[in-house]
Parts: structure tokens; sequence; C-alpha cells
């Protein structure tokens, strides 16, 4: 649940959402929304002021107790998913750079020069479904910064010579993005996964059609007249205001402003037929990767399935996990191991990430992956350890609402979904719902072959132990299975002490050692007393032994 917790970084882990609520006059004071939810069973319970204006332009207005400070987050609801046009992929994440040139009344250089002298942090950045610009700075700068962001909205201007040369930075930005073997990853893993929805390219988009981008100038007018409308646009202002007096602000510069009738018709996903694998060969790459990729849930904050995808990749696959300390910190297999689970409007993808320094141990991470998905799809999570989980990211998000800035940010990845806060609300509730049943039942409908794709990565020209796909269903029953006779027989029924004495036995001993080399019976004997196996740690041995007070011995 995006709520904070899978992500690997910050705009990771931040939740996507939004939905408008609306009154007869459009408009929701902080006092008729305590109506409707007890403060007590929300995590975000901040006092708010939202209303849709007549042209869709969806504003929310949060007053905090944080001196001076204001921060203006405007999330526009367009992505890499919004590029349907076959050749015109990159189009939302190459606006985010040309929204920073300005308009004929407020050109680059003199509003850039405006911003600088009354020390406006200006920044931005796309993802798979939005692309959001945000801005810190004192409150007495509120209304400027609300009149020069209206006008380049509106009215964003440029010649060819400068959309060519940001043409040419967004491919040189691609090509250094390009060289980090995670985005390599996640760009090959799309590229497969995915046969007709927009989720096939990352937000960069094709090599190809950036190649193309700086001819595309006609195109890239059209594309901006279709999303950067009112209706895709919402405004999210956090700090020290009055929020009527801003409200107010926000009709005056923003109000006249025309609204579109353009929707994009997003291409849905067929259902995956069969498992898929690919491997990439990355000269002079240090170490290989492991990629594992699972389609996941869309957003439906109101449903329990994002949120106990999000609870599953914790509880199974974060540092405090199992097969994190097995490969990572026991065995030290893997250098590093991390889950990527982004919200996605549509159903995404949910990642494992493994790189190891052993090519053969690529099949050994896939295979307790695979294992630990059985034991997701096979057991109960213990009751206590989930609820425990559940608080834990609760809190911390709260604990993460602690200035301006970060309730604005936080607000603004919630606001392009539905462009209403109350969906962190919702997702939340969802999770406080979610059983140790609902995480079993999740994995079983998410985690089957049908809707894995796996992706290696290294110097060589193909990953050992690929050669065949693996069978997760497979594994499941042979999890389920119930034995239908007892594996050991009780030999002696004289003795009634309730002690449960178990011996194998073995016809070697001393007697066997090899000559020169006395004493490796003793040896042997000993590292299966007090050793660990494939599957199990000696840690692990003793813990799963400590509550029986048990032992395991030996005798040559």
């Amino acid at each position: 649940m995006k709520f904070k917790l899978l992500a690997t970084s910050l705009a990771v882990s931040l939740a996507l959402t939004g939905c408008a609520m609306q009154q007869s006059q459009n408009t929701q004071t902080a006092a008729q929304q305590e109506q409707v939810n007890k403060a007590d069973e929300r995590v975000f319970s901040q006092d708010y002021l939202i209303e849709e204006l007549d042209n869709g332009l969806r504003v929310m207005v949060v007053k905090t107790d944080y001196p001076d400070v204001v921060s203006l987050q405007i999330p526009v609801s367009v992505g890499s998913r919004n590029e349907v046009e076959a050749g015109k992929t990159g189009f939302a994440h190459f606006f985010e750079h040309m929204m920073f040139k300005g308009s004929e009344k407020f050109p680059q250089d003199v509003y850039s020069d405006i911003l600088k002298n009354s020390g406006v942090d200006n920044r931005a950045y796309t993802t798979n479904d939005y692309t959001n610009y945000h801005l810190n700075f004192s409150k007495q700068h509120l209304d400027k910064v609300l009149e020069i962001e209206a006008d380049i909205f509106q009215n964003l201007s440029y010649t060819e010579e400068q959309f060519r040369t940001e043409a040419l930075t967004v491919k040189g930005e691609y090509l250094k993005n390009n060289a980090s073997p995670i985005r390599k990853l996640l760009s090959a893993v799309r590229q497969e996964a995915f046969e007709k929805h927009t989720y096939k390219h990352t937000t960069m988009g094709f090599f190809e059609d950036i190649e193309a981008m700086p001819d595309q100038m006609t195109y890239g007018k059209e594309f901006f007249d279709k999303f950067y409308k009112p209706e895709y646009v919402s405004l999210v202002i956090v700090g020290d205001v009055d929020p009527k007096e801003t409200m107010a602000m926000v009709k005056k510069h923003w109000g006249n402003w025309q609204k579109g009738d353009y929707v994009a018709d997003i291409p849905k996903e067929p259902t995956q037929q069969a498992p898929k694998y690919v491997h990439e060969q990355n000269e002079g790459l240090p170490g290989h990767w492991l990629l594992v990729s699972y389609k996941g849930a869309a957003w439906e904050p109101q449903k329990k399935d994002r949120a106990a995808l999000d609870l599953l990749s914790q509880l199974y696959f974060s540092s405090n996990s199992d097969i994190y300390q097995e490969l990572v910190v026991e065995k030290q297999i893997a250098s590093q191991m991390f889950i990527y689970n982004p919200e996605t409007k549509d159903p995404g993808l949910l990642h494992v990430f493994v790189k190891v320094e052993n090519a053969d141990d690529l099949a050994t991470v896939r295979d307790a992956i695979n294992r630990t998905y059985a034991k997701a799809r096979t057991e109960l999570v213990d009751s206590q350890k989930l609820s425990d989980l559940k608080s834990n990211l609760k809190y911390s998000f709260i604990n993460g609402l602690d200035s301006s800035q970060a309730i604005a940010s936080t607000l603004a990845s919630y606001m392009h979904f539905e462009r209403d806060p109350e969906v962190i609300n919702q997702l939340y509730k969802s999770a406080d719902n979610i059983t140790s049943e609902d995480i079993r039942a999740v994995a079983n409908k998410y985690f089957v072959d049908n809707a894995r794709t796996t992706i290696t990565m290294s110097a060589l020209d193909k990953a050992p132990g690929f050669e065949q796909e693996s069978d997760l269903n497979a594994l499941v029953a042979k999890y389920q299975q119930v034995p239908s006779k007892p594996i050991f027989k009780v030999l002696d029924k004289t003795n009634s002490s309730p002690l449960i004495d178990i011996n194998l036995l073995f016809n070697t001993g001393a007697a066997a050692d090899p000559q020169g080399k006395k004493g490796v019976a003793a040896l042997t004997a000993a590292m299966l007393a007090q050793g660990g196996s494939t599957s199990m740690s000696y840690k692990d041995i003793k813990k799963a032994m400590y509550p029986l007070a048990g032992s395991f011995g030996y005798q040559i």
C-alpha cells in the first residue's frame, strides 16, 4: 500500500490517489469532513478545504502550524500510461522539462529570476500515471507564484530551437539513466511482461521515439493541448496560509482556464498465458542480477488486494524476512535484495530484485524466491506479526507527515488517482481489515506461474540453470500434500515415558576413515548435528528446537 510501504525510494513509497468530494456548491469544509470521518480512525486527519472549480480544476488547501513556509504541488494526471500513440512515447516526461521554459508574459529567464530571488525551490518529476510540479517558498510569495504558474500552464511558450535542444537533453538523460542496471532491468521486464498496455514502456519512453523527438514539435503541441487542461490538474497548497484567501487567489489566476475534452483510450492488457523469461547480456557488468516480477492489482483502495500485496511483500521479502536473512545475512549469497511495488492505476508489476556475485547462485536465489512464494500460498502468517506490521506502517506514515512539504508531497502522490485525499484513509482502512487468510488468498490469486516474468542480466551470454521455467504451482501442490502414511515407525513401545527419541543409524564409523584421514567420520557426524542445510541454517534449526527443549546429538 503505498502506504509508504514497499517502496525502495520516496517516490515509490508514497502512494498515488485522489478523487474529489463535491457538494451542492462543490465545496467541503473541514467541519463537514469530520461528520463523515472520525479523526481517530483516519491516518490523514488534517483539516482541509477542497473545491472543484467550474473548469474542472481541483484545489486542496491545508493550513498547518509550521510558520511562514508554503508548499505548492501541482500533480497533472498524465504519465507514460497516457502515451497511447505508436512512435510517440516519452512526451509526458518531455513536458516535465518544457514547463520550465516559461510563457510570453514570464519568459524562462524572467520567471527564473523572480523565483530565485524569492527563494523558491522549483522542481518536477514524472511517473507512470502522473507528472508533479512542486514549489516550496515563503508565504509572502504565494500570490505571485500562483500567478506565474497559472500563466505558464495556460500559455506555455517556447521556440523550435528550445524544443529541439530539450529533446537532445532528454536523450542524454536516457543514456545516462540507462547505465543503471536497475533501470535496464525495469525496462526489460516491462517490455517483456506487457503486450498491449502502455506500461510496456518506461516514463522515459522507447529510445527510438526519443531519437525522433527533435522533429516532433507539431505533435508536442498536440500532446500538451490534450493533457494540460484543468480537468487533469490538481493544486495542493499546504502551509501557513488562510484557506479561504488562498482559494480566492487560485480562482483569480486559474479560474478562466478553459476546460478540455480529451480522454485517452488506454489499451487493456490481455491475461498472460505463460511464464516469461529473458536474459539480458550487459558486457562489463559486475555481478549478476535477477528480477522476478508478477502482475499485480489495479488501484482500488476500497478493496483489499493492493494493501494485502504490499503487506505480503513486507512479510516475506523485506530486510526482516526469512529469505533476506538467509541469502544476504547468513549465507551471503546475495549482496543486494530489495522489493519495488509502485502503485499504478492499472495492474502493474510487483518486483523482487537480487544481485549475486556468483552466476551459479542465480538459480539458487530464484529457487529460494519460489519457495517463499509457495510458503505464502500455503501457510497462514502469524496474526500478531501481521498486526504489528500494519501498526508499524500506519504510524510510520503518520510520523512522516512532519512538515508542510512532507504533507503536500504525500497528498500530491495520492491526488492524481481520483483527486480525493480520502483515498489515503480508504487504503489504510482496507489494510486494517486484512487477515492472515486474506494474505494467503491474495498470494494464490496473483503469484501464479502464468503471471510471472523473470529477467536475468550479466556479462555472460546466458544464465546457468535457467534452461527451463520454474514450476511454482507444482511446488505449492507439493507443500499442500499430507503424508498418507507415517514417515517413522515406533519400534519400542515398552517405555511409558513421554519423551521421544529418534535415532538415525548409519552403517559406518571411525573404522571407515580413509588412511591418513582419521577423524573424517567424527567430523561428518559433527557437521550433521551442529550444521545447517540448504533449506535451514543452524540458527533456524536451533530456533525450531528451542520451544521443544529438543537437542540433536551424535555418537561415533
